[in-house]
Order: C-alpha cells, then structure tokens, then sequence
C-alpha cells in the first residue's frame, strides 16, 4: 500500500469519508508483513474502536483492492487474506500452520509477461504460490 496520505486523498477524490476506524484499518496495514485476513485486522482495529464492524473492515479492504492499494490472496482455502505490498512477488503457504509468506522473484522473471497469452488478453495481475509446510511445520 502506498503511503496514507496518498491513500486518503484517493479516498477523498472518490467521494469516502477518512474515518478515525479507516486511519486505522490504513496504518495497520502499512506497516503488516503477515498477509493478514479480514478477520486479523477486525479484531486488531478492534482494540482501538470497540464500535467498529465487521462490515466496515471488509468494505474498506475491499475499497483498497478495487483501487489497486492492496492485494487480496485466495492462497489459504478458509479465507481470504490481504497483502499491502503491489510489488511484484510470490507467496508461500504452509498447509499446517496457515502462515503465509512472501516469496521473491529474481529480477529477470516478470509474472506479467506469461508465455501463451493471446496478444488480445491484457494481463492485470497474477499470484503465483508455493504451498507444502513450513520449516517449524516440517
């Protein structure tokens, strides 16, 4: 996710308030790196605005993946979980623990550049994941 100034001004132009509960959906994602679900972010927001919704949570991660801020990944089959980092990389999933990770990708390989793909279907995105266990799990 960019920085959260960039992120409310989007906001703005879009016609959403910036609500105390969105700041804080907004900074707790920015600094997160543990790909976390809906359910994740609800209960941390949760100790800081005890009227908070789930709604809420989920319409505003839902906001952020609409305008490109944050990905959401289907790697775990239970829930779907959030990813505030664009840049382009894979993910690893551990069928035990559930943790997912991130997963680079050497600089020469772009996911956006996939053999086959008819000249006439634009590429937006692509998730790429390695699933098996974790090295605590194995």
């Amino acid at each position: 996710m960019r920085d959260i100034e960039k992120v409310v001004k989007r906001f703005r132009e879009a016609g959403l308030k910036i609500t105390p509960q969105r700041l804080s959906i907004f900074n707790l994602l920015q600094r997160n790196r543990t790909h976390p679900s809906a359910d994740d972010i609800y209960r941390e927001v949760l100790k800081v605005h005890p009227s908070i919704s789930f709604t809420t949570v989920y319409k505003t991660l839902q906001t952020l993946r609409d305008m490109g801020e944050l990905q959401e990944l289907s790697i775990n089959p239970e829930r779907s979980h959030f990813d505030p980092d664009m840049s382009e990389h894979a993910h690893t999933f551990c069928r035990s623990c559930k943790q997912i990770g991130d997963l680079e990708i050497a600089p020469e390989t772009h996911l956006l550049k996939l053999p086959n793909v008819p000249d006439s279907f634009e590429v937006h995105s692509v998730q790429v994941h390695a699933v098996g266990l974790c090295g605590e799990c194995r």
